[in-house]
């Protein structure tokens, strides 16, 4: 029987997740949505995985443009796990949307409340350790019913929360293709590299020794909680507040945005660093 799970990741909160759940079902393959999904096929899978975090109260766009474009067994057994910081939206009715298309059904359903990682705008919070710890024993529990075959309707949102996320997210939608303009580095860089290889995105390439953003930013913040010197910091300066137009009253956020050197960062901590870097993890 093959297993896939595939998770996008920043801080290493889905990743973390997605090893769980590997660990129980044992002789899994993780597979990172960095990845091509042409050359990741679920064709022959007879248990697939998806693990992302919750941006803008659905998926991120990257694992959006990943699972559309997948491969896939319509006989497999299909579970989602969504991990919002607090509100998970349309996340998983957004996958199920994907996978009907493909003819393919969830088999099981969950959502994962874990630390709230946007440093450029907030610390992480609730207290890391409090939640870290929750979202393990939950873990565990999501764990054991993939592992027996338990089938679970996914979470819906309300029409509450999907009428209140067209008028507040989508402004900021509107917004991502300018959110890493912002992004500057200081003469802390080392030339090191870890940004553009922890890019879940592949939205960062190194030119002349140094970070240089393409623009296609999903804001999961691993470029900056990764970097072993801090060098990379967010600066909004008055012509980058022009064009991002901060002067809308729909985008209010955008003006608070920044990286005070004080600030605490977050990474999952059952996740090292270089964990990050890798696109295929076995687990036995």
């Amino acid at each position: 029987m093959k297993k896939v799970i595939y998770y996008f990741t920043g801080t290493g909160n889905s990743m973390r997740a997605a090893k769980v759940i590997a660990a129980r079902l044992g002789d899994t393959d993780l597979i990172s949505m960095r990845c091509n999904p042409k050359d990741v096929s679920a064709i022959d899978a007879d248990i697939v995985g998806f693990v992302f975090p919750v941006y803008h109260w659905t998926m991120p766009a990257p694992a959006v443009s990943f699972v559309e474009n997948l491969d896939m067994n319509p006989k497999a057994y299909v579970f989602v796990i969504a991990m919002p910081s607090f509100i998970c939206g349309i996340a998983c009715e957004k996958t199920a949307e994907i996978l009907a298309k493909k003819g393919i059904s969830i088999s099981y359903g969950n959502m994962v409340r874990s630390v709230a990682n946007y440093v450029i705008v907030y610390p992480p919070f609730p207290f890391p350790k409090l939640r870290v710890l929750r979202t393990e024993k939950k873990l565990k529990r999501i764990a054991e019913d993939i592992k027996n075959g338990k089938n679970r309707p996914y979470p819906v949102a309300g029409r509450f929360i999907k009428h209140r996320r067209d008028r507040v997210m989508a402004p900021y939608l509107d917004l991502q293709k300018y959110a890493d303009i912002p992004f500057t580095i200081s003469e802390a860089c080392i030339s090191c590299g870890l940004c553009s290889k922890v890019c879940p995105c592949a939205n960062i390439e190194l030119k002349s020794g140094k970070p240089f953003f393409l623009h296609h930013c999903a804001q999961c913040m691993a470029c900056v909680t990764s970097c072993p010197n801090r060098a990379i910091e967010y600066d909004i300066t008055a012509n980058d507040r022009k064009l991002l137009n901060t002067c809308s009253k729909r985008t209010p956020l955008v003006k608070i945005m920044g990286l005070p050197k004080r600030r605490k960062m977050y990474r999952n901590p059952y996740i090292k660093v270089q964990e990050l870097t890798k696109e295929r993890i076995k687990i036995d």
